[in-house]
């Protein structure tokens, strides 16, 4: 398929990266965030638009924000519909889907692969919720893998996550609405599909100034709030 590729300038700061831009002639557009091993990728699908199967080298995690996909990963198919739930494919798993609806479907997904570092998959490839809970005045949902761990919050108006820092790294996407997140001494208002990256050890914080509820979606690798699945011995 013939693409073209819009060009954007790249901030000298890798803590919120610009997108590379594709349109795709079937009219999908994706915008494609990198900082190190990672790729945060934010795909808008057009109704029948079809992806074809493919099995990455990287693993690849992802969940359908606005719409709905029906999806196959290696064996296993599933009609996703938005935050609901998240599918963990590790390297070399195979992976197709569809938008069988009739409206635009969104699509974010990460792709990892970095040296020393393992992705299992959970059974069946998908995970739900294990809870949802208030966290410093936000309402968040957090899902769960051996490696990864997702976390979906809303940032009331008037509401912030206080500045901090931790061992962990943190990548996170706007969903909804838009907030301002601050790394280390940079801050820049994010909006729907906007980025950032958190290396460990590197202060951040978010704040929304705004009457409107924003939304977020913060990813923790390894898992922070979360014990780790103990898998049974072999």
């Amino acid at each position: 398929m013939t693409t073209q590729t819009q060009e954007t300038p790249t901030r000298e700061l890798p803590y919120f990266p610009s997108p590379d831009t594709v349109l795709h002639e079937n009219g999908t557009r994706v915008e494609s965030y990198r900082r190190d091993g990672t790729e945060v990728r934010v795909s808008y699908l057009p109704p029948g638009t079809v992806l074809a199967g493919t099995s990455p080298a990287e693993a690849r995690v992802g969940m359908v924000i606005r719409g709905e996909l029906s999806m196959r990963v290696g064996e296993v198919s599933q009609v996703k519909r938005p935050e609901l739930d998240v599918f963990v494919a590790p390297p070399g798993t195979g992976i197709s889907a569809a938008n069988t609806s009739s409206e635009e479907t969104l699509l974010l997904e990460i792709e990892r692969g970095k040296p020393g570092e393992s992705y299992p998959a959970p059974d069946g490839y998908f995970l739900e919720p294990i809870e949802s809970r208030k966290f410093v005045g936000m309402d968040v949902t957090f899902f769960l893998a051996d490696w990864i761990e997702l976390m979906i919050a809303d940032i009331p108006g008037g509401g912030q996550m206080p500045y901090h820092q931790h061992s962990h790294e943190q990548i996170g996407t706007c969903l909804e609405g838009r907030y301002e997140m601050t790394v280390e001494d940079t801050s820049h208002e994010l909006r729907c599909g906007g980025t950032y990256f958190c290396a460990p050890q590197e202060g951040h914080g978010a704040a929304n100034p705004n009457a409107r509820l924003a939304r977020s979606l913060n990813i923790f690798i390894p898992p922070r709030y979360h014990r780790v699945p103990q898998r049974d011995a072999e």
